[in-house]
C-alpha cells in the first residue's frame, strides 16, 4: 500500500487530488511522468507521489504573487477544510 507523500496529511486529500488530476488526464492533459501504467487514476497517483501535481487548499487567501504562480502553474484546488 502507498505511504502518504510528505506534503499531504490525509489519505482522503490524496484521493481527492489524484481524482482531480485523473480527470485532467482523461480530458487530454499530458502525463508529467513516464510510467508503464495506462489507467488515468494510477498515473495520477504516481504523479502525486512524485510531487509533480501542485495543489492548494480552497479558501486560503493566496497572495498576489501566489495567484500569479497558480495561474501559471496549473494548480489543483482541493475542498475547503
Amino acid at each position: 500500500m502507498y505511504e502518504l507523500p510528505p506534503n499531504i496529511e490525509s489519505k482522503f486529500r490524496l484521493v481527492h487530488i489524484a481524482a482531480r488530476r485523473a480527470e485532467q488526464l482523461m480530458q487530454g492533459a499530458r502525463q508529467r511522468i513516464e510510467t508503464t501504467h495506462t489507467k488515468a487514476a494510477r498515473i495520477a497517483l504516481d504523479e502525486v507521489h512524485a510531487d509533480l501535481v501542485r495543489w492548494q487548499i480552497a479558501g486560503t487567501e493566496p497572495t498576489e504573487v501566489d495567484a500569479e504562480a497558480a495561474a501559471a502553474a496549473d494548480l489543483l484546488p482541493t475542498v475547503a477544510d
